[in-house]
């Protein structure tokens, strides 16, 4: 009686196996690259869009707070009120800001005289030129130390408006006789920045201050 045997024989794989088993890992690894990469960029371009919103939040809100003050003058002695509004800039006085001679009916707008006097000069300027949002404590009070201090960078446009009490809109550098007549101040400012692609992206803030102490 014959015995059969089975022969099984193994063998490796091919050249040809080979090279389209590396052929298909080098396409894998180059599509999650790919996709890393994306991601990547991705990333880094919405952290840069998220610190340009901050940047716009950060100045509105600085101006916001400091021109709602404008003209707040609790003795009705200091005579606080806006004293220049152009479209780019405002300038006013409020007796009570912050510092030890507030709310003392005398707008301090000069620092030479008290040191510890409070900013209750102040002005907001858009300087177009280097792009800034500035603020001066103290500019056109005469023998004072203007303090000028730049309060956000990137700034590539801000535009100021005025409103009346009726919601009528006062032109734009408004005349000194209707400088009291501002109640509303419309505040537009728009911050810019470069993604990784090398694309210029702004963020723009839109918002109203209402004078509530003019």
């Amino acid at each position: 009686m014959r015995t059969t045997r089975s022969i099984t024989r193994s063998h490796g794989f091919t050249l040809v196996e080979i090279l389209v088993a590396i052929f298909v890992m080098g396409v894998a690894v180059s599509a999650i690259y790919g996709i890393f990469i994306a991601a990547n960029k991705s990333y880094h371009t919405q952290d840069r869009v998220a610190e340009t919103q901050q940047g716009v939040r950060v100045g509105i809100d600085f101006m916001v707070r400091n021109i709602r003050m404008a003209g707040l003058d609790p003795l009705g002695t200091a005579g606080a009120g806006i004293d220049a509004a152009t479209a780019t800039s405002i300038r006013f006085t409020a007796d009570g800001i912050k510092g030890t001679d507030w709310m003392d009916g005398i707008i301090d707008r000069n620092n030479s005289l008290t040191p510890q006097s409070g900013e209750e000069l102040i002005t907001f300027q858009y300087d177009s030129a280097n792009r800034r949002l500035r603020r001066c404590l103290y500019e056109g009070g005469g023998t004072g130390v203007e303090s000028w201090q730049t309060l956000i960078d990137n700034v590539s446009a801000l535009s100021l408006g005025y409103l009346d009490a009726n919601g009528n809109t006062i032109t734009a550098p408004v005349a000194s006789a209707d400088l009291n007549s501002i109640k509303t101040v419309v505040i537009s400012m728009t911050c810019s920045g470069t993604d990784t692609q090398g694309q210029t992206f702004s963020r723009t803030i839109n918002t109203r201050v209402i004078c509530r102490n003019q």
